[in-house]
C-alpha cells in the first residue's frame, strides 16, 4: 500500500484559512477597495485522486481494506477525473468577496486491497453534482491574486466498479478473474467536504467601459468525506474511515466581469474639501494613435521681416532627404509627460514650410497660393516672398507653382468677451502667411504614436465645499519622497494630473495638505491620505484634435462631416469616448469655460446623433476646461500655441 497524510491535507486547509483571515485582518483598514462587480463564468480542471477507502466490504462477504487504527493517513490508491461547472461571484467595494459554484466532480481512482493475495484491485467510478460556498480574499501584495475556502454538499450520481483478482499476482496457481462493472452499495447520496483554493485573474479582453472577460488559472485542494455508509466494525471512523478522497485541481476559469458604475458622492455640506480619485484610483497608460493638424501658418514677429528662429530652417541640403514621416518616430526622451508630448507635437508643426514643401515636391502638379497680412496692412506681401523664397530655394519648387496675394488681418479668434488688454497678441496671430491648396488632401493631419500616461481619465479632482467662503486655495501632496505643489487656485473645484507623483512606481501613498485663504482673512488646513496604483495593462486609444479660429462654439459645424464620415465609423460598442474642450487664454477665464463647453458638447451632440443612426451604444463624455493648463495645453506665448489651445479633440478608448 501506498501512504499518504490525510490530517496533513486538513492542516493544509486550515493553513489556507489561517492565510485568509490574516489577508483580511491586514486588508480591513482599506475603505474602497475596488468597484463593485459581479462575475459569471465556467470552471473546467483536471483532479488527481487519493481515496482512502478506510473498513469497507466491496467484493464478496468480508469487509476489504482494513486500515489501521490511524485510518485517517491511510490512501488505497490513486486516480484523475474531470470537475467542471458553472459559478457566479460577487466583489465587494472591499477586499472580500463570496462565489458558488455548481460543478461535476469526478472521484475515480484505482484502488489496491492488500489485505488479500493474490492482491485484487476495484477500478472505482464515483461522480458527483456539488454546491459550493466559497468565502474570497483579495490583496494588494501581488494584483489579481486570490484565495478562497469553503465548504460543500455533494449528491452522487454514480457509483460503480470493476474487480480484478490479477493485480500483483503471486501464486502461479491462483487463475484471474476479472468482473464486469458493479454498482458500489450502500453509497451516500449526500456527502460533503472542504476545500481550498488560489485563482490568479488576467484580463483577456474589455468588453466595454464597466464588462471585461477573464482567464484565472486555479488551484484546488478538495477534501471529500463519507462516501460510503458505515459498517459495523469496532475501530470504523464514521467521517475519515469510510472512503474520503483528497483531490487536488488544476484548471482554467472564464468569467465575465460586471463592474457596478461608481455614482460620484454629492461633498457633504460639512466637508470643507473631498477628492475624486481615479477609478480604482489605478493609473492608466495609453498606446495613442494621434492625428494632429497642421495649421497652415507662418508666424512674424513684430518688427522683422524674418522667419523666426522657432521654425525649422533646413538646409538645400537637407532638405533633399527631409520626409514627414521622420517627424512622428517619437523614440526619445521619456513620453510619458505632457511636456514631451506636447513639445514633440509643437516641433512637428515648426516644420510647416518643410511639409508642404515636401509635399509639393512629392505631387508636382499641386499649386500653392500663399497670402500674406499684416495687422499694419504693410508687410503682408513681404512676408509671403519670404516663404516663397525658402521653398523655392531649399525644395526646387517651381516659382510658377507658387502665387502671391496680400489680404487685410482676419478677425481676431479670441473671444466674446476680448478687451483691449490683449490687442498685442491679437495683432501677432494676424502677421502671418496662410497656405492655400485646391486639394485637402495636401493639408491632411499628421499620424502619430504615443504613450500617454497624463490622461484626463488619470486626474484627482479637489472640490471644496459650497459652505466655504474663499479667496485662494492650493495643494501640497507628499509621499514616497516626493513633494509637489499646485495652486493657487480661484475656483471651487480643479482637476490635478498625477503624472508626476506616480512616475516610476507601481503604486503609493499620499497626502494632500489643503491650505484655504477665507475670505474672513482665516487660514484653514485639511489632509486628505490617498493611495495610487498604476495599471500593468496599456488601453489603445485613437485621438482626433479640432482647432477654431473664431469665438463662436458653432465653429463646431465646420467640422461636422469629419466627425460624421471619419471620427464616429471608428467607434465601436464597449468604446468609451471623451469629448475634451479647450480655449486659450485671451479672454475671459469665465467666458472661455463656458466655450470650450459649448464646443465639446456640440461635439458630442454630432457624435451621439450619429451613434444612434448607426445603432451603437457608446458612453460618450463632455469636459471642459476652459483656459485652464492641462496635460494637453500648448504654450500660449507664441499665437500658434494659443491657435492650437482654441481646440476640441475627441478621444475613442477602446
Amino acid at each position: 500500500m501506498r501512504y499518504f497524510s490525510n490530517g496533513k491535507m486538513v492542516s493544509l486547509l486550515v493553513t489556507m484559512v489561517i492565510i485568509l483571515s490574516s489577508f483580511s485582518f491586514v486588508n480591513a483598514q482599506e475603505t474602497t477597495f475596488r468597484n463593485q462587480s459581479w462575475r459569471y463564468g465556467i470552471n473546467a480542471a483536471y483532479q488527481v485522486n487519493a481515496p482512502g477507502l478506510g473498513w469497507q466490504t466491496l467484493h464478496g462477504t468480508d469487509g476489504n481494506f482494513h486500515s489501521p487504527l490511524n485510518s485517517i493517513d491511510y490512501v488505497d490508491g490513486t486516480g484523475g477525473g474531470i470537475y467542471t461547472g458553472i459559478f457566479g461571484e460577487y466583489r465587494s467595494t472591499s477586499w472580500w468577496g463570496l462565489q458558488f459554484r455548481i460543478s461535476y466532480d469526478v472521484r475515480d481512482a484505482l484502488v489496491i486491497d492488500d489485505t488479500r493475495k493474490p492482491i485484487p484491485s476495484f477500478d472505482t467510478k464515483m461522480s458527483y453534482i456539488t454546491f459550493e460556498p466559497l468565502f474570497r480574499v483579495d490583496q494588494h501584495l501581488i494584483p489579481n491574486l486570490n484565495f478562497y475556502a469553503g465548504p460543500y454538499l455533494a449528491a452522487n450520481v454514480g457509483g460503480s466498479f470493476i474487480y480484478n483478482s490479477d493485480y500483483l499476482k503471486t501464486d502461479k496457481e491462483n487463475t484471474p478473474v476479472t468482473e464486469p462493472s458493479a454498482d458500489v452499495k450502500d453509497i451516500n447520496k449526500i456527502t460533503y467536504g472542504l476545500q481550498a483554493g488560489i485563482a490568479y485573474d488576467i484580463k483577456i479582453a474589455q468588453i466595454n467601459e464597466h464588462t471585461s472577460m477573464l482567464l484565472s488559472p486555479f488551484f484546488d485542494a478538495s477534501w471529500m468525506i463519507n462516501q460510503k455508509k458505515t459498517i459495523d466494525e469496532p475501530d470504523q471512523n464514521s467521517i475519515s474511515d469510510v472512503w474520503s478522497t483528497v483531490s487536488y485541481r488544476f484548471g482554467l476559469r472564464l468569467s465575465m466581469d460586471y463592474m457596478k458604475e461608481v455614482v460620484p458622492v454629492v461633498p457633504e455640506a460639512e466637508k470643507p474639501v473631498t477628492i475624486i480619485l481615479p477609478v480604482e484610483g489605478t493609473i492608466i497608460t495609453k498606446n495613442v494613435k494621434g492625428y494632429f493638424p497642421i495649421h497652415p501658418y507662418v508666424f512674424f514677429e513684430k518688427g522683422s521681416n524674418e522667419i523666426p528662429l522657432r521654425y525649422a530652417s533646413l538646409s538645400r541640403a537637407d532638405a533633399i532627404n527631409f520626409n514627414e514621416s521622420d517627424l512622428v518616430n517619437f523614440t526619445k526622451g521619456d513620453l510619458t509627460t505632457k511636456e514631451t508630448n506636447v513639445d514633440q507635437l509643437m516641433t512637428s508643426y515648426y516644420n510647416v514650410m518643410n511639409i508642404y514643401g515636401d509635399r509639393m515636391r512629392k505631387n508636382p502638379s499641386e499649386k500653392l497660393t500663399l497670402t500674406g497680412s499684416d495687422p499694419l496692412d504693410r508687410d503682408g506681401e513681404l512676408y509671403a516672398n519670404k516663404v516663397k523664397s525658402y521653398l523655392v530655394t531649399n525644395f526646387d519648387i517651381d516659382p510658377n507653382r507658387i502665387t502671391i496675394k496680400v489680404a487685410p488681418p482676419q478677425k481676431p479668434s479670441g473671444t466674446y468677451y476680448t478687451d483691449p488688454a490683449f490687442s498685442g497678441q491679437i495683432d501677432d496671430e494676424n502677421r502671418r502667411v496662410v497656405f492655400s491648396f485646391n486639394n485637402p488632401d495636401m493639408l491632411k493631419p499628421l499620424a502619430y504614436t504615443i504613450r500617454d500616461e497624463s490622461s484626463i481619465d488619470n486626474d484627482i479632482i479637489f472640490t471644496i465645499g459650497k459652505d466655504v467662503q474663499f479667496n485662494s486655495w492650493d495643494v501640497i501632496i507628499t509621499g514616497e519622497d516626493r513633494t509637489l505643489y499646485f495652486g493657487p487656485f480661484g475656483y471651487s473645484s480643479e482637476r490635478i494630473n498625477p503624472t508626476d507623483l506616480m512616475r516610476f512606481l507601481e503604486s503609493g501613498k499620499y497626502n494632500a495638505k489643503i491650505t484655504i485663504l477665507e475670505k474672513s482673512g482665516k487660514t484653514t488646513e485639511e489632509n486628505i491620505g490617498f493611495k495610487l496604483y498604476k495599471s500593468r495593462e496599456l488601453k489603445n486609444a485613437s485621438r482626433y484634435l479640432m482647432i477654431f479660429e473664431y469665438n463662436k462654439s458653432d465653429a463646431v459645424l465646420a467640422y461636422e462631416t469629419k466627425i460624421r464620415k471619419e471620427i464616429t465609423p471608428g467607434i465601436a460598442e464597449g468604446n468609451r469616448v471623451i469629448v475634451h474642450g479647450h480655449t486659450d487664454i485671451i479672454g475671459n477665464e469665465a467666458g472661455n469655460q463656458q466655450l470650450s463647453q459649448d464646443r465639446a458638447n456640440q461635439a458630442k451632440a454630432i457624435i451621439d446623433d450619429e451613434l444612434t443612426l448607426e445603432g451603437k451604444k457608446v458612453d460618450v463624455r463632455a469636459i471642459a476646461t476652459g483656459q485652464t493648463k492641462t496635460p494637453y495645453t500648448f504654450a500660449n506665448r507664441f499665437p500658434e500655441g494659443r491657435m492650437y489651445n482654441r481646440n476640441v479633440f475627441v478621444e475613442i478608448v477602446e
